[in-house]
């Protein structure tokens, strides 16, 4: 019931509800109050007329063959009574309905107040007339239940057409998600050439200039990258030529600082456009950490690892699991406080998934910081001091090649400290 009292459609579709019975309660405000005494005074008169119409028909002494045929055919009670005998068609109880009339009408000396009409004949007799509502209602209810359907149907379809109309609504809502998750190709149907297709045409406009904007500038960063490898290693051949060996050491270390933004920026870059397909084959992924670990352990703070199963293969291209694996441990050295305490390595198998933890005991890292964490160039520390980092593009790097694989990356923050990274991979 909350979805539905949340949902536009419900809600317009109350509106026009709403608007409908307002415009019929003052349209019968209106005429009930301009016109109701006269057309009462009318009503009266006439029924006045027709009953006494009835009464020359039946006579008196009454024709009770005839007054049995007009009190069916008109749902009427009659009743005759006279010094010599007293008769009625039916069980004459016009009172438990002259109450309930009471109470939905003023007192007046309107016949329908009364629900009864008595005629008096030239012999004194009289004739009493009143209306039966229950056989009425069983001449009508069939017809009554019918206008209910029919009422209950008009406004079925009514919100459907509203549906119908404000469906595009709902599609842009579905837009919105998508492009925020990063999916860029998703396109709106555009069904009609109103407001709503013309908004839905616009936003579909935008996405397509979003994603030429970005295709053009990751085309630009990845032509300039392959620009610039050239001229580093022109720089670098010309630096074995210096002589100042602490001189010629700070510009290798540059050099090779940008080598590595560079490469980073083109596998980046083949991994989103399927250039750089993975070498996929069955390999011991416990192979892999033992390796990458053993180039870390002679540096402080150390690095952990928790009891391994000696295999654990998994589909995968052991030289991309290495970056990753690379990138999130030089992280963790990187941000680890003179007190730290060794980096963790578990791991976690069940039946569908391998979970693959990396902690550290390091700084953290603000929490309004983490939802961006994997987008490239953004970097925490906005100086790009070299003390305190790259230049952004490692976690991303690591995105990219385990959702390649197929697999997810999850960063957080440890309520003791430090920071937590879980890659997640299918079996």
């Amino acid at each position: 019931m909350n979805k539905i009292s949340l949902s536009v459609f419900f809600k317009l579709f109350l509106v026009i509800l709403g608007t409908g019975l307002a415009v019929f309660g003052l349209v019968a405000g209106f005429m009930n109050l301009q016109y109701r005494q006269q057309i009462r005074d009318t009503f009266d008169k006439n029924i006045e007329n027709y009953f006494h119409y009835l009464a020359t028909e039946i006579g008196s002494p009454p024709d009770t063959v005839k007054a049995k045929a007009l009190a069916a055919n008109y749902s009427l009670q009659i009743a005759y009574s006279s010094d010599a005998f007293a008769w009625s068609t039916t069980k004459f109880e016009p009172q438990k309905w002259i109450n309930r009339w009471h109470r939905m009408r003023k007192p007046g000396p309107q016949w329908w107040r009364h629900q009864i009409c008595t005629v008096t004949n030239e012999d004194g007799s009289q004739l009493k007339f009143g209306f039966d509502p229950g056989k009425f209602m069983e001449n009508h209810e069939v017809k009554v239940a019918l206008l209910f359907i029919l009422i209950g149907l008009v406004f079925i379809l009514s919100y459907l057409l509203i549906q119908k109309i404000l469906r595009p609504i709902k599609w842009l809502n579905q837009g919105v998600l998508a492009v925020s998750s990063g999916n860029l190709n998703h396109q709106i149907p555009v069904k009609s050439r109103d407001e709503l297709g013309k908004l839905s045409h616009s936003f579909n406009a935008m996405t397509t200039r979003i994603q030429e904007m970005i295709r053009a500038r990751d085309q630009l960063l990845l032509d300039v990258s392959h620009e610039l490898r050239s001229p580093l290693t022109r720089m670098k051949l010309a630096l074995e030529f210096l002589s100042d060996d602490k001189f010629k050491q700070r510009i290798h270390d540059d050099l090779g600082e940008m080598e590595t933004m560079i490469t980073e920026i083109l596998e980046t870059e083949r991994l989103k456009n399927g250039h750089g397909k993975l070498k996929l084959k069955s390999h011991n992924l416990i192979e892999i950490i033992h390796s990458v670990a053993a180039s870390f352990e002679a540096r402080p703070p150390g690095i952990s690892l928790s009891p391994l199963p000696e295999t654990c293969y998994l589909m995968l291209d052991p030289e991309r699991i290495k970056i990753v694996l690379k990138n999130l441990l030089e992280n963790a050295f990187k941000y680890a406080r003179p007190a730290s305490q060794p980096v963790e390595i578990t791991l976690e198998i069940t039946e569908k998934t391998v979970r693959l933890n990396i902690k550290d005991d390091g700084i953290g890292i603000p929490e309004d910081h983490l939802p961006y964490l994997f987008e490239p160039f953004y970097r925490v520390d906005k100086s790009r001091s070299k003390k305190t980092g790259g230049y952004g593009l490692g976690l991303g790097l690591c995105k990219k090649i385990m959702e390649a694989h197929g697999g997810q990356i999850e960063l957080s923050n440890e309520k003791t400290g430090g920071v937590k990274v879980v890659l997640t991979f299918s079996k």
